[in-house]
């Protein structure tokens, strides 16, 4: 009986708050556990990563934008063992952080010389090696699934252009 109590005041006390009950006047001292995943931020949207190309000259026409965000595959042995998931995850991480420098009005000169800047940077340079373009741009996108059709999509930076390829680093 003590414990289905338990269960039954433990989900009360961790649904969302607009429906919580006051329990503390029910249960004389007993400690409820409460848990608030993601808070106090919980997230609400996607971080999608937009890629586009075009040729040699400034003037070339640029491709449509395409979205290069690594998929994300899931499978009950993920819970237990997931090694490539620090990869996607780094990612993900660097583009919040652009999201909230963009949000805090950084200046752009600042965003482009920052460690997310750059990680983002180089993995779409390596998403999009095999393209026969010259020149790239990078759109982070954030995505509201919860949201009214139309105002769901949300761009929160565009990249400068920037080379494809690379120049080899000469070891001289």
């Amino acid at each position: 009986m003590a414990l289905t109590a338990h269960v039954v005041a433990t989900v009360l006390q961790n649904t969302p708050d607009s429906y919580n009950l006051d329990l503390r006047r029910y249960v004389a001292g007993w400690t409820i556990p409460g848990w608030r995943f993601f808070a106090p931020n919980p997230g609400v949207h996607n971080v999608h990563l937009l890629a586009r190309t075009r040729g040699t000259e400034s003037s070339d026409r640029p491709g449509d934008w395409r979205d290069v965000t690594p998929p994300t595959h899931h499978s009950m042995l993920n819970v237990l063992f997931n090694p490539r998931s620090r990869g996607p995850k780094a990612l993900f991480d660097a583009m919040q952080q652009l999201s909230v420098m963009q949000s805090n009005y950084s200046a752009m000169e600042w965003m482009v010389t920052s460690l997310p800047y750059r990680l983002v940077t180089d993995a779409t340079r390596g998403f999009l090696q095999t393209e026969d373009a010259t020149q790239f741009q990078f759109l982070l996108m954030n995505y509201y699934p919860a949201a009214q059709p139309g105002r769901r999509m949300l761009p929160v930076l565009v990249s400068m252009w920037m080379p494809l390829h690379l120049a080899p680093e000469s070891s001289t």
